[in-house]
């Protein structure tokens, strides 16, 4: 945040737009078809006749469309939940496991403008039950660790290598139960980076409920995020003197 606000480093072509009860999805959505209808207005006050087409960004047939998937799209970045389906879409979009670096995936507008998201939510109504039970098993072998070593107080952690594209909703429940327990009300998910070629690291994955900050936690250690979800790497032995007891403990919700 304090980067954005100081703008000699930015140069002229960047627009700074911080709005933190929006999802950056929407805000560069609105951005980009507000330039684009701008340019449009331009061209046709200068005459030219082929302005519509020479700047359309979306063929008339998927405006609406593409507004809706934006809608689920920030409802679940920003962790709401308010549209109805909107865990189903999240799940079903996931499930797709599309390339979004458009440098690898050249095709990847003309794939998110294919996409249905009733037929998105379809699909992960399928698979939503699925994943739950894979959560359910982790949360039931979560243990307590020191954050920190006790600096930053205590909370719930658990493995979660065969899960790790779960972790923002495993996260989340294991913030929940730690709350519930009477710890801070942050989750560690906790796993390998087989990218790293460095089985002796870890990834930490933090993840927190309302209020409870993780950032400073994450910088701390290197890493980074914004206040309910962060993350930072950490070496297996140093995690090791984090934990509660030599033992994972098997304590469920109440």
């Amino acid at each position: 945040m304090e980067s954005l606000c100081g703008s000699a480093a930015l140069g002229q072509n960047v627009n700074k737009v911080i709005d933190m009860q929006r999802s950056g999805a929407t805000i560069a959505f609105d951005f980009f078809r507000n330039k684009l209808l701008t340019e449009a207005s331009n061209l046709r006050n200068h005459g030219s006749g082929n302005a519509a087409t020479e700047v359309k960004y979306l063929p008339d047939n998927n405006h609406e469309m593409v507004q809706k998937l934006f809608k689920f799209i920030e409802d679940g970045d920003l962790w709401r939940w308010t549209i109805p389906n909107s865990k189903a879409f999240s799940s079903g979009l996931k499930d797709l496991d599309i390339e979004f670096n458009v440098n690898a995936n050249g095709k990847l507008f003309d794939q998110l403008l294919e996409l249905d998201p009733e037929q998105v939510i379809a699909r992960g109504q399928v698979t939503l039950s699925q994943k739950q039970k894979l959560i359910d098993d982790c949360l039931e072998k979560s243990y307590e660790i020191e954050l920190g070593c006790g600096k930053f107080g205590n909370c719930l952690a658990v493995n979660a290598d065969a899960i790790s594209k779960l972790r923002s909703e495993l996260g989340n429940q294991l913030a929940n139960k730690s709350r519930n327990l009477n710890l801070r009300g942050i989750g560690a998910v906790v796993y390998n980076v087989p990218e790293l070629n460095n089985d002796q690291m870890l990834k930490i994955s933090l993840r927190s409920l309302e209020q409870e900050d993780t950032t400073s936690i994450s910088q701390e250690y290197g890493g980074g995020g914004h206040r309910n979800a962060s993350s930072f790497l950490l070496s297996v032995t140093e995690f090791e003197r984090w934990k509660v007891g030599a033992e994972p403990s098997n304590t469920k919700t109440a």
